[in-house]
């Protein structure tokens, strides 16, 4: 009888210690895995009502952020490792740096690659790296008339206008390194010299008049704009305009 309730006892430690195993299973296996993303800004000028994404050129400062999809760990409390490029960035990585920010320098055409290593207070990582790739681009400019445009051939504008007609133009740039337009350098040229701007304090704005005329002719609008922080960020833009008498 005695033996008996042994093997009794025996099997219902058995049978507990199967049923806590079944238990602990199932919890480690819903353990949700971590997403992580990385997003980035840039500090490039855009025009107002301009709806989408600011582009970095040269010099431009890169801000990227680590983003934790878990409403149960502190990103505060996490090692980040970023790599730029494939290499490691020291100074800026560690406990807490989630947002990781560097100078694109003055290379042009060329893509920069981001990379971030996350790890727990444990060490273990968090999920797979999570990675990104920014392109450089140049800065443009954008021309606006207060006239028909008839078409865009290699990226020249082609714009139709009556004989006396005044034609205004207004230059709009994109992705410059500057805080407000007065931080450019406008430089108009018509038929490749170099035309005066009836409005001095806004060098965006040019307007052209040839009076009256006997027959068609065209007049070729170009214009440089260079940052003046930054000689090597310029862009150009070119129109022909078309007087018809």
């Amino acid at each position: 009888m005695i033996t008996r309730i042994k093997k009794l006892n025996l099997i219902g430690w058995l049978l507990i210690i199967i049923l806590c195993l079944l238990a602990v299973g199932p919890v480690q296996s819903q353990t949700p895995e971590i997403g992580i993303t990385l997003t980035w800004s840039t500090d490039t000028y855009a025009p107002p009502g301009y709806s989408g994404k600011a582009l970095p050129a040269r010099g431009s400062v890169i801000e990227t952020v680590a983003n934790i999809d878990s409403r149960t760990i502190n990103p505060e409390e996490l090692d980040y490792q970023w790599f730029l490029n494939h290499r490691l960035q020291k100074a800026a990585s560690g406990p807490g740096k989630q947002v990781f920010k560097f100078n694109i320098g003055n290379v042009i055409n060329r893509e920069h690659s981001v990379k971030a290593e996350i790890r727990n207070i444990q060490g273990e990582l968090l999920a797979s790296s999570a990675y990104l790739s920014i392109e450089v681009r140049q800065p443009e400019i954008i021309f606006e008339a207060e006239t028909t445009r008839l078409e865009s051939i290699d990226l020249t504008q082609r714009y139709l206008v009556s004989a006396e007609q005044e034609v205004n133009f207004r230059a709009i740039p994109y992705f410059f390194n500057i805080d407000q337009i007065e931080e450019l350098n406008f430089d108009w040229q018509i038929d490749e010299k170099k035309a005066t701007q009836l409005d001095q304090e806004n060098g965006s704005l040019f307007s052209l008049k040839v009076g009256q005329i006997a027959e068609s002719i065209e007049k070729k609008i170009s214009l440089w704009v260079k940052n003046k922080n930054n000689p090597l960020q310029q862009s150009q833009a070119k129109a022909i305009v078309v007087f018809a008498p």
